[in-house]
Parts: C-alpha cells; sequence; structure tokens
C-alpha cells in the first residue's frame, strides 16, 4: 500500500510594490496571500535610494519576503515593468505557480493582469481605497488593505 504525498505545492507568488504601498501593510499583504495558496515566492520592489521604500527592507525581513533593490537612476515605471517582467517569468519557469497576488494601486498593471489571467493564472490584487477601478477590474478578485 502507498502512503500519499500530503505536501501541498507551491502555488502563490507574491510581488509588492514597494514604491505604491506602505511597509505597514507588510503583515495584511502576506496575510491575504495566505488565504489564497501556498507560499512559493514572495518579493517587495523598490529603487536603491528612495527612502520611501528603504522602509521595507527591515519588514521584509521579518515577514519572509525578499527585498528587491533596484539600481541606477530613476526612470518612469521602472519597478512596475521588473515587477511585470518577474510575474511573467514565475508562471513560465514554475508551472505549479497559478496564484499571482499583486499588491499595488497602480492602475498601470492591468494589462500584465489581464495577460497572467488569459494564461489560465488567478490574479489577486491588494491595495488601498485608492486603488484606481481599471486595477480592480482587471483581477481575479481585488482585496482592499
Amino acid at each position: 500500500m502507498s502512503k500519499k504525498n500530503n505536501t501541498k505545492k507551491k502555488n502563490l507568488s507574491v510581488l509588492i510594490d514597494g514604491e505604491n504601498i506602505s511597509a505597514k501593510k507588510a503583515e495584511a499583504i502576506m496575510e491575504v496571500a495566505s488565504n489564497q495558496g501556498e507560499l512559493y515566492k514572495a518579493k517587495v520592489y523598490g529603487r536603491q535610494k528612495d527612502d520611501y521604500t528603504k522602509n521595507w527592507s527591515n519588514k521584509a525581513k521579518k515577514c519572509g519576503i525578499e527585498d528587491i533593490r533596484l539600481t541606477g537612476g530613476p526612470s518612469k515605471d521602472k519597478v512596475d515593468k521588473k515587477i511585470q517582467k518577474d510575474a511573467k517569468t514565475i508562471v513560465r519557469q514554475d508551472k505549479n505557480v497559478d496564484v499571482v497576488c499583486i499588491a499595488t494601486n497602480d492602475a498601470g498593471y492591468a494589462e500584465s493582469i489581464r495577460d497572467l489571467r488569459s494564461q489560465g493564472k488567478r490574479v489577486i490584487g491588494i491595495g488601498g481605497k485608492q486603488a484606481p477601478e481599471i486595477l480592480r477590474k482587471s483581477c481575479s478578485s481585488f482585496v482592499e488593505i
């Protein structure tokens, strides 16, 4: 008689736009995400020399979130483009990932979210009251924190 493997597949990736979501929301983001699946990866993104996103560094360590610091001069949507690229890479490289949580209040993610959904992925948006309607509607569901 063979034993069944009770290990759940890690099917959830969390990507946080640290430029646009406060580090004070880290625990709330991870709580929402933990209700969506088994964590594969959690990352927060920000620019190296940005004081606002530096607050994420200590919080990320405490919450088990990988802290991604982008270097170089500021350029339009640098962090957003990196998150969108990583989301595509994660779902392409690990076929178990079928849920992507994106924590942001930025409408610029709507097209990438729709693309992930067209690939059969469930995309949970996590953000604040100020999150625009286009972002909310592009997600499978949106959780306000």
